[in-house]
């Protein structure tokens, strides 16, 4: 069996380009092909207050309210939203689920990355340190983002740590454990990173990634159905399929 690439005659082909546009031909040839959709992006979030902080970083953890998505990480806040690696992993693991639901939804924020129990403990210490002292001007984070902080759990700005009371610690500890914002789209000028899905793995010799149906049609890199977490591991499934096609080409 053999291969006709613009006129001329192959054994063996590799198809290693991304982009939509080549799985029409692919589908053509009977191959099953997941939906591709977008993955490592980051999130338009249109709260006035939270762009004014654009440049902060912040190791926190965030997720998709009403799901089980969760990501931690190094929290950037954009002038468009959130990104940083802990929003683009969230994006990744639910790339899926954000396509379907049209880049709607709501994020909740956990900005000290820790349960109620643990932040409560850690504002009635500051309380028990400080009860005279304004709780704006005592910040457990970045003091502009705990000053927005204070704001949003609907705290005087002017308000001492003895004038808090359980209701007022409440707020605040319920602000710091899940923040949340509506998300009302990705990623601005289509700049996400990668692709998931593709070319579905269950119809390759895992091995030599050469089609199950279709002998010398071999794939590699983003064609696949194969995506993960930013930190370069997209990057090293390219380079890793890759060398299993060119092993198998060279036997």
């Amino acid at each position: 069996m053999g291969y006709l690439v613009n006129g001329e005659p192959f054994d063996a082909v590799v198809v290693t380009t991304g982009g939509a546009q080549r799985f029409p031909f692919l589908e053509g040839l009977g191959l099953e092909i997941v939906e591709p959709v977008p993955s490592l992006f980051t999130f338009n979030v249109p709260d006035k207050g939270l762009r004014a902080l654009m440049g902060l970083v912040v190791e926190a953890q965030v997720g998709l309210q009403g799901t089980a998505f969760k990501a931690e990480g190094p929290l950037l806040i954009t002038d468009w939203g959130l990104s940083g690696p802990a929003a683009l992993k969230l994006s990744s693991y639910a790339a899926r689920y954000l396509a379907e639901n049209g880049y709607q939804g709501t994020v909740g924020i956990n900005w000290l990355s820790a349960n109620e129990g643990e932040v409560r403990a850690r504002l009635q210490e500051a309380s028990a340190r400080n009860p005279q002292k304004q709780v704006s001007n005592t910040p457990l984070l970045q003091a502009r983002l705990w000053e927005h902080l204070v704001k949003r759990a609907g705290l005087r700005p002017d308000i001492r740590w003895a004038e808090l009371g359980s209701k007022g610690l409440n707020r605040l500890t319920a602000v710091l454990t899940n923040d949340t914002y509506p998300v009302s789209g990705k990623s601005k000028f289509r700049e996400e990173f990668v692709t998931a899905g593709g070319v579905a793995l269950s119809q390759l010799d895992l091995g030599t990634l050469e089609c199950k149906t279709h002998p010398g049609l071999y794939f590699a890199g983003e064609v696949l159905d194969v995506d993960a977490i930013t930190g370069g591991f997209n990057l090293q499934a390219a380079w890793s399929t890759a060398v299993l096609c060119a092993r198998a080409l060279s036997q």
